[in-house]
């Protein structure tokens, strides 16, 4: 059986991962890691660990747990969730008409990302995008533990009570 992971925690690696790092869950017990894709390799290729230091060494052997049992189930990456998705829904959220073709206008070619903050910030709307964002990060996370039939745990700070998947 596997153990419930916390949404939470869940959604923020998923995140925070990057370019040279992999994450995954460890589903006996809901602890959630990180491996660079160095280690991994190292692992794959079962590379002696005679000259590594000791936090190199657990890590190695981290890395040879994950690719030689089922225990470990890789999160999704930052290309599978599409945060710009994300950046455009919240603009087309916007109540103001000229707001939202501001925002909307601000996603579109190079430069996104930063133009789109700026324009939050100018609108007084950071806040409500970085909530936005992270509740859409936790809709993923939630999707994709059903998905997986991960049990998860929700702690809801404003009303005190928790959900709980089935």
């Amino acid at each position: 059986m596997n153990a419930k992971v916390d949404l939470e925690e869940l959604a923020e690696q998923i995140q925070m991962q990057s370019d040279n790092m992999a994450a995954y869950l460890h589903k006996p017990t809901g602890e959630l890691v990180c491996v660079s894709d160095e280690v991994l390799m190292a692992a794959e290729e079962d590379e002696s660990d005679d000259d590594l230091e000791d936090w190199e060494r657990e890590d190695l052997e981290l890395a040879k747990r994950i690719i030689e049992t089922d225990e470990y189930l890789q999160l999704p990456s930052k290309w599978d969730v599409h945060e710009y998705g994300m950046m455009e829904d919240f603009c087309g959220s916007a109540e103001d008409e000229r707001m939202r073709q501001t925002l909307l206008n601000s996603i579109q070619g190079k430069g996104a990302f930063h133009r789109f903050k700026e324009n939050a910030i100018r609108f007084g709307l950071i806040d409500e995008w970085y909530e936005f964002r992270d509740e859409a990060y936790q809709s993923f996370a939630k999707k994709w533990c059903e998905g997986h039939d991960i049990p998860y745990t929700l702690k809801q700070e404003k009303s005190g009570s928790s959900e709980l998947s089935p």
